[in-house]
């Protein structure tokens, strides 16, 4: 019996727990009615990897069981949870997912406490899921994304610097108009400083970087940089950020250092000297979606308008979601966008330029956050 539980609300389920051997096959209960109890308890831990579902059904022969709640659970892990139960019968199954026999210490319990609070010291990492009774004590959301608080979700700064004025409509920072759709191209990064060599260059040595491959996964590396252009083994289409982590006495990147597909196509760029990316656009990674939330322009030019843009490679059909003039009147400027960019595609902002010459100066960040697509059950 729990620990100051009551036997009327608290039971043990022996018919949804498993002690000892684990089969190959993983194991499901029976159906279970709930009675008058609201939370149901679990606790597991298996030297295989697996993964927890939990049906609920209407009746002890119902057969169309329905997916409430799921979740992957490495091996050797402890993993406990409380959640609400929402059908008087259910079911759990725990799907071995490595299909090899194993152990594991499944114990699952009832009870009556729907009012349980789960509450956190504000420098905790939790994870929260649906029909989950949980309350929390927290800092702002925001900063709380920042610092990677927020499990799954993730705080996301699309920057982009324009310098110079292009000869045709680019991507802000890009150096050209981001359009890419090319497939089964191994990328190509191009290094143009001759002091930039690992180990001993006074230049850039080694760089991080993320971005995704043609499948939409994202690849996040870090790698050795040296003077000149070679592939890199993966087929990027896109790349997201890229950051000098590792210099010389220079202190930062004596050269340009690009990103290439095929036909030479930029897709992502440290300008000399610089350490990190200032390129205005972002590909959603594939289960993901991103939340943009609002767009913060500061711009000083003799002409020309931003546009942001939402681009679809897999249609190549790109829409305008805000366009702005600029002058030489220095502008600062905010944009509520508070739209959803889904697995897959592109947001952009774009520079469309003037007839005119003279100083250019153009900053762009958007801030998104960066989620896991909204589940099914």
């Amino acid at each position: 019996m729990s620990l100051n539980a009551q036997p009327n609300n608290f039971q043990w389920l022996n018919q949804c727990s498993l002690i000892g051997p684990f089969p190959d096959t993983g194991f499901k209960s029976i159906v279970v009615n709930a009675n008058s109890f609201t939370t149901l308890n679990v606790n597991v831990r298996s030297n295989k990897n697996t993964t927890l579902k939990f049906f609920t059904l209407q009746s002890v022969n119902d057969t169309n069981a329905h997916l409430f709640y799921e979740t992957s659970i490495s091996a050797n892990t402890n993993y406990s949870k409380k959640l609400a139960i929402p059908s008087n019968y259910f079911q759990i199954q725990i799907v071995n997912v490595d299909a090899s026999a194993g152990t594991i210490n499944l114990n699952t319990a009832l009870s009556s406490a729907d009012q349980f609070a789960t509450q956190t010291f504000l420098n905790s990492s939790i994870t929260t899921d649906d029909n989950t009774n949980l309350m929390r004590l927290a800092n702002n959301y925001e900063v709380d994304l920042v610092r990677g608080i927020h499990s799954q979700f993730q705080k996301i700064n699309i920057q982009g610097i324009q310098r110079t004025i292009p000869a045709s409509e680019e991507t802000i920072g890009l150096g050209e108009d981001y359009k890419y759709t090319t497939t089964g191209f191994d990328a190509q990064l191009q290094v143009t400083g001759t002091n930039d060599n690992n180990p001993a260059g006074t230049g850039a040595r080694l760089m991080s970087f993320s971005g995704l491959d043609d499948t939409g996964v994202e690849q996040t590396e870090n790698i050795t940089i040296n003077t000149g252009t070679g592939t890199v083994g993966v087929n990027y289409m896109s790349i997201n950020r890229m950051t000098i982590s590792s210099v010389g006495s220079l202190t930062h990147n004596e050269g340009a250092i690009n990103f290439l597909g095929s036909g030479g196509a930029i897709l992502g760029k440290i300008d000399a000297t610089e350490n990190v990316s200032h390129f205005a656009y972002f590909k959603v990674p594939a289960g993901k979606q991103l939340i943009v939330r609002d767009i913060h322009i500061a711009a000083y030019a003799p002409g020309g308008k931003i546009i942001v843009y939402e681009f679809d490679p897999s249609t190549t059909i790109q829409a305008s979601i805000g366009e702005f003039l600029v002058t030489t009147a220095y502008q600062q400027l905010s944009y509520v966008l508070d739209g959803l960019i889904t697995a897959g595609k592109v947001i952009k902002v774009n520079y469309v330029p003037p007839t005119e010459t003279g100083d250019i100066l153009i900053n762009v960040n958007i801030n998104a956050v960066l989620c896991p697509t909204i589940s099914a059950f």
